[in-house]
């Protein structure tokens, strides 16, 4: 009997003993490969909001990617609550890059000081567009600079008093004057719209 309480005893120990160097090991993995990224459930955006941003993103053929990116300066964090390609080879890698409904976590501030820049004029309300293998999109799916040439930015909301996230879209091809004027119109009237749901 005392024998074979001791077997059992061992075999749990073994089992807890495995578990816990499983765990360890996928920890271990998780730091090392994603550094200081992290996952989480993503937040969604209410079906109505998503319908005014798709529906007025197709107005604009030069646009073929949107993303809006919820921030928490607390946390020093950055997620994106919504996101949709019109372009079917984009809306793929994007796919493949988040096969589940887990998002990356990304720092807004970073080493990279070309991007803390862009965030602080962000956070400024400046709108401006810059090329797309600029962005941390393209260095997390590189692969999508073949369909995006040039991304533009403005902050939600798009005006001095809080800063709750960003307002992005992929360009096809490098806009013109006029287009930059479009999108910044079209980003501004989206960011007023998305900025209550964003919280």
């Amino acid at each position: 009997m005392i024998k074979r309480a001791y077997g059992i005893a061992c075999k749990i120990f073994a089992i807890i003993a495995i578990v816990i160097l499983l765990t360890t090991l996928i920890g271990y993995t998780y730091f090392r490969v994603f550094k200081n990224t992290s996952f989480r459930v993503p937040e969604q955006l209410p079906p109505e909001i998503t319908h005014f941003v798709d529906n007025r993103m197709d107005q604009i053929d030069i646009v073929n990617g949107i993303q809006v990116v919820r921030v928490d300066l607390k946390r020093n964090i950055r997620y994106i609550v919504y996101g949709r390609y019109t372009d079917p080879r984009l809306e793929e890698l994007y796919t493949t890059f988040s096969k589940t409904r887990i998002t990356i976590e990304i720092p807004i501030f970073t080493e990279d000081e070309i991007q803390n820049a862009r965030v602080i004029r962000l956070m400024n309300h400046e709108f401006f567009c810059n090329p797309y293998k600029e962005t941390l999109s393209y260095k997390f799916v590189p692969e999508s600079a073949k369909y995006a040439h040039t991304v533009c930015s403005i902050s939600i909301p798009p005006a001095y008093g809080e800063f709750r996230g960003l307002l992005v879209v992929t360009l096809s091809r490098e806009p013109t004057e006029l287009e930059i004027d479009m999108v910044r119109i079209l980003l501004k009237a989206l960011a007023d719209k998305i900025y209550p749901a964003v919280k």
